[in-house]
């Protein structure tokens, strides 16, 4: 007879005392949407698993400094990759205000998703109005869509009032519509 699955909290005290096992099964369950989330905040395969990478290391590293009274896990590690996708975005920026950012990305070895799907053309621009949005707007649109957030966890992992977080979602949310009615307008 099996033992039924440790919940996160459990997880994550174990990795505090380097159990690795633990760590693999926290990784296995969350690397999905960790990636997801940052694939959809920086638009680029090789940059979110980098993020993805970093916030595990980050995981594995300050796990005992996760205190449960405070979040649930799944909010510490978003707030992590939060943190991580909008880094990783002014590090972007720093790096073409120095002209670094000629070398350009490596292109995707695979084809995405939203490739393989008919309607690449439409899909590719309410991609770029994603990532056209203010890095906070885009981080809680994104949240609330992928890792299915509320708006209290989504004030909870980007520091900001519930209210603020709402505003967050709304102003994306305009915005997009915005976008894709001036497309549509002649």
């Amino acid at each position: 007879m099996s033992s039924p699955p440790a919940d996160d909290e459990t997880l994550i005290c174990d990795v505090a005392a380097r159990d690795e096992r633990a760590f693999a099964r926290l990784v296995s369950r969350y690397t999905a949407i960790v990636r997801a989330i940052a694939l959809r905040f920086t638009g680029n395969s090789a940059d979110a698993d980098e993020i993805t990478q970093d916030a595990f290391l980050s995981v594995w590293n300050n796990a005992g400094h996760y205190d449960p009274a405070r979040a649930s896990f799944s909010t510490w590690l978003y707030r992590i990759t939060a943190n991580r996708c909008m880094d990783t975005l002014r590090r972007r920026r720093l790096w073409s205000w120095i002209g670094l950012d000629a070398a350009g990305d490596p292109a995707a070895p695979e084809p995405s998703a939203e490739e393989s799907l008919g309607q690449r053309e439409t899909l590719a621009l309410v991609r770029q109005d994603i990532l056209d949005l203010p890095e906070r707007q885009r981080m809680a649109l994104i949240l609330v869509v992928t890792a299915e957030r509320s708006a209290q966890d989504v004030a909870e992992i980007l520091g900001v009032s519930r209210g603020a977080a709402e505003q967050l979602i709304v102003r994306a949310r305009h915005a997009l519509r915005d976008r894709q009615r001036e497309r549509t307008t002649p």
